[in-house]
């Protein structure tokens, strides 16, 4: 039988060649069809933003990711973030503030490193072994509220226990980690409703960072210390700006 495929459609043996073309317009189709649906994928940034955390973390030997179920303590100064207003500033505000108004006297608010912490401590703010705020609470973190609303930073809420286990059976939380994540949680909302309009990260961390304050022999007052729920703001921006 005679062929009419042209001489540069066949190999050296003199067998077509000319499947190969449709073989290689096909592979063109599909990485087409699949870079099309990469397109129209939703990219989760949450998973993102933990992978490239995660990532972050490993590569470097000054600083390292702690999770702990109930807990984490993220350092994020691996992460290049906007920074909002100055905390340098805004400590001298609250700390105006607090001067002013007997209701902030309990108060403690400090640098440490890159944030800010406004540390509410003792038994002013909590009724014991719940995570239903004082009076004195709810008119704390409006004071607080007032100012912290008109800041673009972000921040995070961190609440912890002291080491006593929950024994009660008709608690209503059954151990330390729901305890402060319900406490955190309370505040969280409370700093919302004050006019906060960015996201806020909360945090149980329950008697992870007691030992922290070994350094104090008053038992009375390490364990009110320890009872407690600490406002971070950090230099960066809150997220979604």
């Amino acid at each position: 039988m005679m062929s009419f495929l042209p001489d540069h459609n066949r190999d050296a043996t003199g067998s077509s060649t000319i499947w190969m073309t449709s073989l290689a317009d096909l592979l063109a189709l599909m990485l087409a069809f699949f870079v099309l649906l990469f397109s129209m994928s939703e990219i989760k940034v949450d998973h993102w933003q933990t992978v490239t955390e995660t990532l972050g973390n490993k590569i470097s030997d000054t600083s390292e990711l702690i999770t702990k179920t109930g807990a984490a303590d993220k350092n994020m100064s691996m992460i290049a973030e906007p920074r909002a207003i100055d905390l340098a500033y805004l400590e001298h505000i609250l700390n105006g503030k607090r001067a002013q108004s007997p209701l902030l006297a309990n108060v403690e608010i400090f640098k440490s490193g890159n944030r800010l912490v406004i540390s509410l401590a003792g038994s002013d703010f909590f009724a014991p072994g719940t995570e239903t705020e004082k009076r004195e609470m709810a008119e704390v973190i409006d004071l607080l509220g007032s100012t912290l609303r008109y800041i673009n930073n972000r921040i995070e809420v961190y609440g912890h226990t002291d080491p006593d286990p929950i024994t009660s059976p008709t608690a209503k939380y059954k151990n330390n980690w729901l305890l402060s994540m319900a406490r955190a949680l309370s505040v969280a909302n409370e700093l919302k409703r004050s006019g906060y309009i960015y996201p806020i990260r909360i945090y149980g961390m329950a008697d992870s960072r007691f030992g922290e304050l070994a350094g104090i022999m008053d038992k009375d007052k390490k364990y009110l210390l320890a009872r407690r729920v600490d406002i971070v703001v950090q230099a960066a921006k809150g997220r979604g700006q």
